[in-house]
């Protein structure tokens, strides 16, 4: 959501049990992964970045990068679409990235939405399949307040454009499936349907994504233009209430077979792209931790650095006691 001289957005990792995740700081210059078994290339990154990454059994997997922002404040996240088909390797080595590494490769080389427009329609960057995590799409956004989503549904990367513009090329959001576009015409006949004479529209309540789309379209609808980057982070905290799933059994999820009952949200995360900071919260404590990247040694030389979730220093009290800021007469 862009506002001012602001831009902040924000997402939750919704997954079954048992994957654990943390932070890795990857600093400018560090070595990428090859996007493969073998490496295809030597490649290191132009930019420092704060990633969120997988954890199994104390062993941080910083390759591969669910979500982070750089230093030009690009962001980038991986999500769920099912039936994606990905192109296959083209064996150009210096432009072959695997799917599972996209993030990565997008927050180490690039600052802006449109220059990685450009090198996927000019395939000096060409994503290949197939994918441990099964079906991705990914959305990029970057410090102008603009947005750029991929997907691969039929062996080719489609890209979108979306500048948050009420619906002519987007709306700012992006959940699962069906494809970008189809939620894109959802919410423009929804509100078709609220334009009309006598109007019936029911607030959508569940956690499909297709009323999750339509829900956090409504809700920024309407809320107030924020005047400041605090109650702009408020404003995107309020709107990943709206969407966080509670853990257990919970009615209308989009639970695969793999996932089962258990789908839920294990973190959310808040980008702030002006001031380039990263927010973020987790289902065992609703209290906000922030990482500036100024403040996470991402110069060149800097060592990798890395934190897991709700482990050493990264324990919080889960409530203020406000006893002692009681005023009393």
């Amino acid at each position: 959501e862009g506002g001012g001289d602001f831009v902040v957005s924000a997402r939750t990792m919704d997954l079954g049990p048992g994957l654990s995740f943390g932070v890795a700081t990857v600093p400018a210059g560090s070595k990428l992964s090859g996007g493969g078994t073998e490496p295809t290339r030597e490649s290191k990154a132009l930019l420092g970045f704060v990633g969120f990454v997988p954890v199994e059994a104390g062993l941080v997997l910083e390759h591969f990068v669910t979500a982070g922002m750089n230093t030009a404040g690009l962001s980038c996240d991986q999500q769920t679409l099912l039936g994606s088909v990905y192109p296959n390797k083209t064996g150009n080595a210096t432009t072959d990235v695997a799917i599972d590494h996209f993030c990565e490769r997008v927050l180490a080389r690039f600052n802006g939405t449109a220059q990685l427009a450009a090198a996927l329609a000019e395939r000096r960057l060409t994503p290949h399949g197939p994918s441990v995590a099964g079906g991705q799409h990914f959305v990029v956004r970057d410090a102008r307040g603009e947005s750029l989503v991929v997907e691969f549904t039929d062996g080719t990367a489609s890209v979108f454009v979306d500048h948050n513009d009420g619906g002519e090329s987007g709306f700012g959001i992006l959940t699962n499936e069906p494809n970008f576009q189809w939620h894109v015409e959802n919410v423009r006949h929804a509100r078709w349907k609220m334009r009309n004479a006598r109007p019936s529209f029911t607030l959508p309540g569940a956690y499909y994504p297709d009323e999750r789309f339509l829900r956090i379209d409504l809700l920024k609808k309407g809320m107030p233009k924020p005047t400041a980057m605090r109650e702009a982070i408020q404003q995107a905290v309020h709107v990943l209430n709206s969407v966080t799933v509670p853990a257990g059994a919970q009615m209308g999820t989009d639970s695969s077979r793999g996932e089962g009952q258990g789908d839920h949200t294990m973190f959310g995360v808040v980008y702030d792209h002006t001031e380039m900071a990263v927010f973020w919260r987790t289902e065992a404590n609703q209290n906000l931790q922030r990482i500036r990247l100024a403040d996470a040694k991402l110069e060149p030389g800097a060592a990798r650095g890395s934190l897991a979730f709700g482990v050493g220093k990264n324990d919080l009290p889960y409530f203020h006691d406000a006893a002692l800021a009681i005023i009393r007469k």
